[in-house]
This record gives C-alpha cells, sequence and structure tokens, in this order.
C-alpha cells in the first residue's frame, strides 16, 4: 500500500514536471513568434521605405519631380521616408509655360541637411511661411534654419546621372 502511494506520488510529481516544462516551451514558441511578428514588420516597413526611395531614384532620373511632389502629398510616409520634401513654386508668369522648367522647391529632411558652402542661404522671414503652411511636421527652427534651393525638371534629369561615393564604393546611375 505504501507502495503504491509513493508510486502515485512520483507520478504525480513527474505529471506536474512535465507540465511545468509544457508550459515553459509554449511560452518560449510564444515569445519566439511575437518576435519573429515584430521582425517581419520591421522588415516589411523597410522594403516599403525602400521602394519609396528607389521611386524617388528613377523619378529623379527621368526628371519627373511632379511625381515625386504627388507621392509626398498622397502618402505621409513617404514624405517623411524621402531625404527631401518638393514643393512645387507658384509659376507667376504663365505665358510660354513648359512644365520641363517649372521650379520646385527643395526642403531638406532631418537629418540629411548637406553641409555644402556653394549653397545659398535664404532669409526664412518670407519663406519660412510658406514651409509651416504647407506641413506643420517640419516647421520648427531647425527647418527653418535650413538651407533649401529650388531646381527644375530638366536640371533634375540631367544631373542625376553620374558615379556617387558610398562607403567606400561606388554607385553608378545611368
Amino acid at each position: 500500500m505504501e507502495k503504491a502511494i509513493v508510486k502515485e506520488g512520483v507520478a504525480l510529481a513527474e505529471k506536474e514536471q512535465r507540465e511545468k516544462q509544457v508550459q515553459e516551451v509554449k511560452n518560449i514558441v510564444l515569445k519566439t513568434l511575437e518576435k519573429k511578428r515584430a521582425l517581419e514588420k520591421e522588415r516589411d516597413e523597410r522594403v516599403e521605405k525602400i521602394k519609396i526611395l528607389n521611386m524617388d531614384l528613377e523619378d529623379l532620373k527621368l526628371g519627373k519631380l511632379d511625381r515625386i511632389v504627388e507621392r509626398q502629398e498622397k502618402d505621409e510616409k513617404a514624405k517623411q521616408t524621402s531625404v527631401v520634401v518638393i514643393i512645387k513654386e507658384k509659376v507667376i508668369v504663365e505665358h510660354h509655360y513648359d512644365p520641363w522648367y517649372v521650379p520646385y522647391r527643395i526642403v531638406w529632411n532631418p537629418p540629411y541637411y548637406p553641409v555644402v558652402p556653394s549653397y545659398p542661404m535664404i532669409s526664412f522671414k518670407q519663406n519660412c511661411d510658406d514651409i509651416v503652411s504647407f506641413d506643420n511636421q517640419i516647421a520648427s527652427k531647425t527647418t527653418c534654419n535650413a538651407m533649401f534651393t529650388s531646381i527644375s525638371c530638366s536640371a533634375a534629369k540631367d544631373a542625376t546621372i553620374g558615379a556617387y561615393t558610398l562607403d567606400g564604393t561606388v554607385v553608378n546611375l545611368r
């Protein structure tokens, strides 16, 4: 009788130990699946951002700044992902209007401000209000002190092609 009780007690202890192990394995699997899902979500976000940047490069090569403007107006993520926000300048003289030469304002997204001394510093007292009304998110003292310039579609197409050094390797754009 005592042996049966001891045997039953051992079996019960083994069963409890097994249940604890099974629960521990289930916790490990659950945490692994959660981490996998988080990494997949991060990967998908990165793939989407890379896609946006590739479209920006392709549109710059083709001189299609209007496509970038349209994408940034429709998709907030595109505006935040791009290294610049492009704003179509208001054309005052519409005589001989050619969209190829319409100026577009380029506003650098943080932290991509170029350190190029040849860019003109423009007083933002007259222009900062335009940026504030365009997007409250980029309207900050940093942005108002940042450099910006204007380019046209033809300048974008002509200037994009070339060799660029990136982390010691050369990237050729054609």
